[in-house]
């Protein structure tokens, strides 16, 4: 747990070498070069001080995200699964906002020292180089997070049907929510607006993307029944997943590692896909076209053998 606090120290970095450099305005014109088409002139023009804030802030927020997932991680309980499976998960939110920050801190760089260079004509040449090593800076907060945890699943038993009459009808429905992917899809809006009112007006367009996710993915209703599967976001009411239940072969249930699946949130995988909210069990469909679906929930068992049920009345 030690390393992952000193990862998560090391995200700070980065925000550092930005603030050490706020200097550079003094030097720097009104205007400085934010953007460049290949290896030609550059094409897109920023406020020097809102420039270097964005970056601040961003670095900011990805040291404070940092931080909540040690302290969050830094919890344990009396079940070692959960603990383990919330530990990966903290290392790998660590770690990726340690790409971000410092990705910020090598853009502010590169874009500076290509001005500072010659502000008549900034070229970006090899500072893009400080990008790339701000992005790699992920990398040091992998190697001292250490190795991520593992956990012992054991073979889940094989549900059976539930015993419905041919004239009993049967349903199950619950919500599932993810505040935490919530929050994050608001500070990613929050990020976009913060660069469009300072530095790059353009991206207001990409605005809404984050805050669309946000809203699909922060509470999300989950209904089986004779029609099949059904996932419907709750705060948009939109039914972004359907399974007939003739496209279903058998349920079952399953630990579900979001590393197997791709990650978080909504995932495609050659010969399956899911909707992983968090680690833990799941509800897994084995398809009549080879796929497979799983969607994580706190019982799966009971949608299991309500769908294994429905298909052996059907």
């Amino acid at each position: 747990m030690t390393r992952l606090w000193t990862a998560a120290a090391v995200v700070w970095l980065p925000v550092a070498v930005t603030a050490a450099t706020r200097g550079w305005l003094d030097e720097l014109p009104e205007k400085i070069a934010t953007h460049w088409s290949g290896s030609g002139p550059a094409d897109g023009w920023s406020s020097a001080d809102g420039f270097w804030l964005t970056m601040l802030i961003i670095g900011v927020l990805s040291g404070l995200t940092a931080l909540a997932a040690a302290a969050v991680t830094s919890r344990s309980t009396d079940n070692p699964a959960d603990d383990v499976r919330r530990t990966a998960a903290g290392r790998g939110l660590v770690i990726g906002v340690a790409s971000v920050s410092g990705g910020a801190a090598g853009v502010w760089v590169a874009t500076a020292t290509a001005t500072l260079a010659n502000p008549a004509d900034p070229r970006l040449g090899w500072r893009f180089g400080w990008f790339v090593i701000g992005m790699a800076w992920g990398l040091v907060a992998w190697l001292i997070a250490g190795r991520a945890p593992v956990i012992d699943v054991p073979a889940e038993p094989p549900v059976d049907a539930l015993d419905l009459g041919p004239t009993e009808r049967a349903a199950f429905s619950t919500t599932l929510r993810a505040p935490l992917m919530f929050g994050l899809m608001l500070a990613s809006t929050a990020v976009v607006v913060i660069v469009a009112v300072l530095t790059l007006p353009g991206v207001w367009l990409v605005a809404p993307i984050p805050l669309l996710l946000g809203l699909v993915f922060a509470r999300i209703r989950v209904t089986a029944d004779r029609r099949g599967l059904r996932l419907v976001a709750g705060l948009a009411g939109l039914t972004f997943k359907h399974i007939p239940l003739d496209q279903i072969v058998t349920a079952e249930t399953a630990e579900i590692i979001p590393t197997e699946w791709g990650g978080w949130g909504y995932r495609v995988k050659p010969g399956r896909s899911a909707l992983v909210l968090r680690g833990g069990p799941g509800l897994v469909l084995n398809l009549r076209d080879g796929r497979r679906f799983a969607v994580t929930m706190d019982d799966p068992r009971t949608p299991a053998a309500l769908i294994n049920g429905l298909k052996t009345s059907h």
